[in-house]
């Protein structure tokens, strides 16, 4: 049974990262600042929320733009999106992919509602859409960012052009950020670590995935 573990964690190791043990160290790292952030956000919102939702103003376009990222991080879009990309590996075979995938798609929530019954902040007032729960951390950005560092761990190539596609999980994540301080269910600090955590979960996931499977095969 033992020789079978290893001869499959050998059998299934992938190379998400270059440098899976700084990866491991910048994911606990991000995770830390979330918690003293949770530790230290006070019920009501900082100066630099109140400035940021006083400054977000309002427009047609940008509306539809921030239901867009409403609707794909929650409920049928967010189910389909995750299906879609957990389908995917497992047409490709990607065992360990796919475990640590689900892995990181299931820590960010469960990270997160956590957070939100100990903190228990208040939302925003007047928002222009239904929110359930307690507001901090940002669920939706927790998502956004565990998903699009997946995404770019799961199916590019690591070396210089895998940069690009960082900047543009980068902006996905903060667009998905802006969006829910747009339509006034979260504050600033509150998209903020959701982000943060999102991005250090999947980081610690893959980073970690990545280690015990190749210190299994060294073993062999």
């Amino acid at each position: 049974m033992v020789a079978t573990v290893k001869q499959w964690l050998a059998a299934t190791s992938e190379e998400f990262l270059a440098h899976p043990r700084r990866a491991i160290w910048a994911g606990a790292i991000l995770l830390g600042l979330v918690a003293v952030m949770a530790v230290l956000v006070p019920a009501g919102p900082l100066h630099i929320d109140r400035s940021w939702a006083e400054g977000v103003g309002e427009a047609p376009l940008l509306k539809d733009v921030a239901l867009g990222f409403n609707w794909l991080g929650r409920g049928i879009g967010r189910t389909l999106s995750v299906a879609a990309i957990g389908v995917i590996l497992l047409r490709r075979r990607r065992w360990l992919a796919l475990v640590a995938f689900a892995g990181a798609e299931t820590l960010a929530p469960l990270c997160s509602s956590s957070l939100k019954a100990l903190v228990d902040r208040p939302r925003p007032p007047d928002g222009l859409v239904h929110a359930a729960g307690a507001s901090f951390p940002s669920g939706h950005a927790a998502y956004a960012g565990a998903t699009c560092v997946a995404l770019v761990l799961l199916f590019t190539r690591l070396g210089p052009e895998r940069r690009y596609w960082w900047t543009l999980a980068a902006l996905t994540i903060a667009g998905m950020a802006w969006s829910r301080t747009y339509l006034r269910v979260h504050w600033l600090t509150d998209v903020i670590a959701g982000s943060l955590l999102g991005v250090g979960v999947s980081l610690l996931v893959f980073a970690t995935a990545q280690e015990l499977t190749r210190g299994r095969g060294r073993e062999d």
